[in-house]
């Protein structure tokens, strides 16, 4: 209808445009035909703008519920957002088996405590994220970011963290950091612990294959973690 009244209005404007060059002496109908078209065409474009504002206040209404849901929700197995933004989501101590993050910037999302076994963070952007004491058993993280991510007291057993492009670089681990058995002692080694003594944290420690490992502990041999759960 409203594409009509756009045609209806253009082709009055045209017609009394025409009729302007062609006969100049029938002034006050080339105005009435004009103003009809001109005010046709105003109406079109106020009228989209107003079906636009609609659509975009409605989506936008949906997001924020859908925000409001993950929010307060404890429990969401195979959690995905799609395209949507979780920038500023507290995931913290929620229960996210199987979720699927592939692709997502979760750069500085809150995961503490949260139960993220089976999860799927291909290729996401976890710069920052904290992730102390999450539980990561059998997480793929391949081409993930981890630079300086929170990962103390977290749980990697079975994890898929030796791909080409998975980093922590500068990421914070702890004595009960539980990495997977296999792990490429370079990729630990990107990683950073506190340092008491200098108060600050530093570089894990190089140590070469067979011996004591640096820089958390290795499944399956996690004192903090005993079959996919935390031992307070």
């Amino acid at each position: 209808m409203l594409i009509l009244l756009g045609i209806l209005g253009a082709v009055g404007a045209i017609f009394a445009w025409r009729m302007a060059l062609s006969e100049p002496e029938r002034e006050p109908r080339i105005e009435v035909l004009a103003g009809i078209g001109g005010g046709l065409v105003t109406g079109i474009a106020v009228g989209i703008s107003a079906l636009f504002l609609e659509q975009t206040l409605g989506e936008a209404q949906k997001y924020a519920a859908w925000r409001a849901n993950i929010e307060i929700a404890a429990v969401i197995p195979g959690f995905t957002p799609g395209d949507r933004d979780v920038k500023g989501i507290n995931f913290s101590g929620k229960v996210l088996h199987d979720a699927d993050f592939t692709g997502a910037d979760l750069r500085g999302v809150r995961f503490r405590d949260a139960d993220l076994r089976g999860a799927i963070f291909d290729d996401a952007k976890m710069q920052g994220a904290e992730l102390i004491g999450a539980n990561l058993q059998d997480a793929s993280l391949r081409g993930t970011d981890l630079t300086r991510a929170e990962l103390e007291s977290a749980n990697l057993t079975g994890a898929v963290v030796n791909a080409p492009e998975t980093t922590f670089k500068d990421a914070r681990v702890d004595k009960h950091t539980c990495w997977p058995a296999g792990v490429e002692r370079k990729k630990v080694h990107a990683a950073t612990m506190y340092k008491a003594d200098v108060e600050r944290y530093v570089p894990v420690p190089e140590s070469p294959e067979g011996d004591a490992f640096l820089g958390g502990q290795q499944a399956p041999v996690c004192d903090k973690w005993k079959h996919g759960k935390p031992v307070r």
